[in-house]
C-alpha cells in the first residue's frame, strides 16, 4: 500500500522548498491579556512577516475561514496543538521597518509545575511525586520585515529526582539493571537556533533549529515526520525541541497553493547517528492546496539508512463539522517488533511490507449563547505492526534475556524507542470536550478528554482547568483517572514473571498500576 508514484515523486522532487518560520513576540507567547477564542485547532493561524497571505479561502464550520496550508502556533511555538492545550492570544501582523529600539526582543517564560500519581494499594504518603520546572529565554532580532533571527534556549530542573521509590516502574527497572542514566539536574537544552529571510519576496527560507509539524491529526500525528519524537496528546506544554533543517517555502498566491521543501541535518528516526556527511541528508518536500472546500497535503521524506515515509491528508467543512484524516506510509518500521513466545521468551517479528498508520477525526461547535461556545470532537486511529496483547509490555519497557538463555543472566535492553506511549497498539480513540470562556468565566477554559487505547482495553480520562491571572500569570490544574484493563497502556501495571521476579528484592517484583494522576502549574512571562 503506497501513496500515489506522482503524488510521493511530487514531495520528493521539490528543489528545498520550505516555509518561512515565525515566532510571536513576547505577550503573544507568555500572557497579553486578550479575549478568549476558540480552541487552537479551530482557529486559523496568522500569516508570518515577511509572507504574502494566502489568497484562497474556504469556510470553516464555525463560520470562519480557512486558510490553505494553515499551522497552529501552538504546535509550532511551545505548546501541543492537542484538545488539552490552551490557545495563545492571536499573532500580532508586523512589517515594515522596525524602530531602532525594538529591533531586539529579549523574553522568555517560567513554568513552575508539581504533579503526583496515586497507584493502588499504594499508601498516600508513597505516592509519586514529581516538579519538572523549565525556564525558557529566547533572543529575537528582526531589524526589518525580511530579515529575522531567532534562538531560545530552555532550561529544566525537578528538586525530586533521586533514587526512585520502591515499587514504582523507576525501581523495578533499576533492579533489573535497566534504569536510564539520571539526567543532569538542572538540565539545559537548544530548543531553537534560525534565521529567516527571504529571496525577492517569492521564496522563504529559514536555516537552523526549528519546530515544523506536518499533517492534521489532534491527538495522533503519524505525519509529523519532522519530529523524530512522538508528541503526548495528553500534555499541555510540548517540550519537545526542534529539528535542525534548511526550510523553504514557495507560495502560490493566486490559487492559495503551497510547496515546501526540507534537508535535515538530523536523523528522522530519532537514533544517535550523526549526518556528518552529504549522502546522510534527509532530503523531503510537501504541497498544500485548496480544491473547492477541500484542503489536500501530500508529503514524502527519504534519508541513507532510514525507512522512507509518506504521508497524505485532507480536511474539510462539511455542514457544521469540522472532518479531517491522515495517513502515513512507511516502509517497514524503525524500530524492532516482537512476539511473546513464553513467559520470558521472545522473537523479532517484524511487519514485512509497507506499513500504515491511518488517523479519522472531526469537531463540531455549537454556541449555546450569544458569546460562549462548545467544541466536541473525536478521533481513531490505527496502524499495522501495533501490538493487540498487553503481554508485552513489560519487555519492550526492560529488554530481552541474554542470548544464553539463561533468564538470570543481565537483561539486554533493547532499543529505547520499542515502547513508545501512544503509538503501541494497533487502535485507538479519543474524545475531547472544551468551553473556553464559559458564562463570565472569561478567564478560565475546561478541557475534558477521553483516550483508549482499544488493542488492551485501558483508558485514560483527564479534566484540563485554566485560569488566566493577574494579566500575566495562568494557573493550571489538572486531574486525570486511569482505568479498565490491568497491565494496558493508560493502567500499566504487572507482575515480574519468575524467575526474574525470584532474583529481585520483593518490593521489585510487581509494578503498581496507576489510579488517579493530579496536577498543578504556574506559568508567568519574563
Amino acid at each position: 500500500m503506497r501513496i500515489p508514484a506522482v503524488a510521493a515523486a511530487l514531495a520528493v522532487a521539490l528543489p528545498l522548498l520550505a516555509a518561512a518560520q515565525e515566532r510571536p513576540s513576547e505577550d503573544e507567547l507568555f500572557g497579553k491579556p486578550q479575549p478568549q477564542e476558540a480552541p487552537a485547532e479551530d482557529r486559523p493561524a496568522a500569516s508570518p512577516p515577511g509572507e504574502p497571505a494566502p489568497a484562497a479561502e474556504t469556510p470553516r464550520p464555525d463560520g470562519g475561514a480557512r486558510v490553505a496550508g494553515e499551522e497552529v502556533e501552538a504546535e509550532l511555538f511551545g505548546s501541543t496543538g492537542s484538545p488539552a492545550a490552551q490557545p495563545p492570544p492571536p499573532a500580532g501582523v508586523a512589517g515594515g521597518e522596525r524602530d531602532r529600539d525594538d529591533r531586539l526582543g529579549l523574553g522568555g517564560q517560567l513554568y513552575l509545575r508539581a504533579g503526583t500519581t496515586w497507584s493502588e494499594d499504594v499508601a498516600p504518603a508513597d505516592w509519586s511525586l514529581s516538579s519538572s520546572n523549565l525556564l525558557d529565554l529566547y533572543a529575537d532580532a528582526r531589524p526589518n520585515d525580511r530579515v529575522r533571527a531567532f534562538v531560545l534556549g530552555r532550561m529544566f530542573y525537578d528538586p525530586t529526582l533521586g533514587e526512585p521509590t520502591p515499587g514504582t516502574l523507576a525501581a523495578t527497572l533499576g533492579a533489573l539493571g535497566l534504569a536510564a542514566p539520571a539526567p543532569s539536574n538542572p538540565r539545559a537544552v537548544l530548543d531553537q537556533l534560525w534565521v529567516n529571510f527571504d529571496v525577492g519576496r517569492t521564496v522563504f527560507v529559514t536555516a537552523g533549529k526549528q519546530h515544523v509539524k506536518w499533517g492534521v491529526g489532534k491527538f495522533w500525528n503519524p505525519t509529523d515526520y519532522l519530529h523524530p519524537v512522538r508528541r503526548d496528546p495528553l500534555a499541555v506544554f510540548d517540550e519537545r525541541a526542534g529539528t535542525t533543517m534548511l526550510r523553504v517555502h514557495l507560495p502560490w498566491e493566486r490559487r492559495g497553493w503551497n510547496a515546501y521543501g526540507v534537508a535535515l541535518l538530523e536523523d528522522v528516526a530519532g537514533r544517535a547517528q550523526a549526518t556528518d556527511r552529504i549522502g546522510r541528508v534527509a532530503l523531503g518536500g510537501r504541497v498544500e492546496a485548496v480544491v473547492g472546500t477541500l484542503e489536500l497535503g501530500l508529503d514524502a521524506i527519504a534519508q541513507d539508512g532510514a525507512k522512507p515515509r509518506y504521508g497524505i491528508d485532507v480536511s474539510a467543512g462539511i455542514w457544521e463539522l469540522d472532518l479531517y484524516a491522515e495517513l502515513a506510509v512507511q516502509s517497514g518500521t524503525d524500530a524492532p517488533r516482537w512476539r511473546q513466545l513464553g513467559p520470558v521468551s521472545y522473537e523479532r517479528a517484524d511487519p514485512t511490507g509497507d506499513v500504515p498508520r491511518l488517523v479519522l477525526g472531526g469537531s463540531w461547535g455549537r454556541n449555546y449563547t450569544d458569546d460562549d461556545v462548545v467544541y466536541v470532537g473525536a478521533e481513531w486511529f490505527w496502524q499495522r505492526g501495533g501490538y493487540d496483547d498487553e503481554g508485552i509490555y513489560p519487555f519492550l519497557l526492560a529488554g530481552a534475556p541474554a542470548p544464553t538463555g539463561d533468564p538470570l543472566q543481565p537483561v539486554v535492553q533493547q532499543d529505547p524507542r520499542a515502547f513508545t506511549p501512544f503509538y503501541l497498539g494497533e487502535q485507538y480513540a479519543g474524545v475531547y470536550v472544551s468551553l473556553p470562556s464559559p458564562g463570565s468565566w472569561n478567564d478560565t477554559s475546561f478541557t475534558l478528554s477521553v483516550l483508549g487505547n482499544l488493542s488492551d482495553r485501558s483508558f485514560v480520562a483527564r479534566l484540563d482547568h485554566s485560569l488566566l491571572a493577574l494579566t500575566y500569570l495562568r494557573i493550571e490544574t489538572y486531574v486525570a483517572a486511569s482505568f479498565g484493563n490491568r497491565g494496558g497502556e493508560f493502567r500499566l501495571g504487572f507482575d515480574l514473571p519468575s524467575p526474574l521476579a525470584e532474583a529481585l528484592p520483593p518490593e521489585a517484583r510487581s509494578v503498581p498500576a496507576p489510579v488517579l494522576q493530579a496536577g498543578v502549574a504556574a506559568r508567568v512571562s519574563l
